[in-house]
């Protein structure tokens, strides 16, 4: 059936694309794609990842959740070739999703093909997987104005230091003044003087 929906969306994209997202036919893909057994799975893999080349929007509608749990489910369980046109379909639906971080986050995307791309048994798995995180991992760490990973904005800014009040600032304004003068005789910095604590010296020069 899916054979038959990738050719005529490929003769008459626009026309068959607006039947194939009503509700109805991508809740059927859906189904579709979440109750196949066996061998019936493995072969719509193939038409399926054409349908979401061709179209973006049936691509959006589909990523369900849903789909993403059959699609985990058999990435831990089945044939290389399943392994590998799941990654294709993954691959496909990551770049066109414009909540792709969420998608991400939420399903736990990035570990899953990280294991793969180390511990899975077919080359071509490994790599495809290995071609894949890299697109996955700066989803989950988005870089900020200033150009630094994890570090906000706010705290860059050095604090303001505190005003100096007219009582701090009073010794040092007036010009000619000597910063020491306000200990004179023990007094306290910035006290007044008396005349009687100034000491006088005699014009005779006693």
């Amino acid at each position: 059936m899916l054979f038959k929906l990738y050719d005529r969306l490929q003769d008459e994209t626009a026309r068959v694309e607006d039947e194939l997202l009503k509700p109805k036919s991508i809740e059927a893909l859906l189904s579709c794609f979440v109750s196949a057994k066996a061998n019936s799975f493995e072969n719509l893999l193939d038409p399926l990842l054409k349908i979401c080349r061709i179209s973006s929007s049936i691509t959006i509608a589909i990523a369900k959740t849903q789909f993403f749990k059959r699609v985990i489910d058999k990435l831990g369980r089945s044939k290389a070739v399943i392994r590998l046109n799941l990654l294709r379909i993954l691959r496909t639906v990551c770049d066109v999703h414009p909540n792709r971080a969420i998608l991400v986050e939420r399903y736990n995307l990035h570990e899953i093909v990280l294991k793969l791309s180390k511990d899975d048994g077919a080359v071509l798995v490994r790599k495809l997987a290995r071609e894949i995180f890299p697109a996955l991992v700066p989803a989950l760490k988005p870089i900020t104005k200033c150009g630094t990973k994890g570090v906000d904005s706010q705290k860059s800014v050095a604090p303001r230091k505190p005003r100096r009040t007219a009582s701090e600032t009073a010794v040092v304004t007036q010009p000619g003044h000597n910063a020491t003068a306000g200990l004179q005789g023990g007094k306290p910095k910035g006290s007044r003087m008396r005349l009687e604590d100034i000491a006088w010296q005699s014009r005779s020069g006693q």
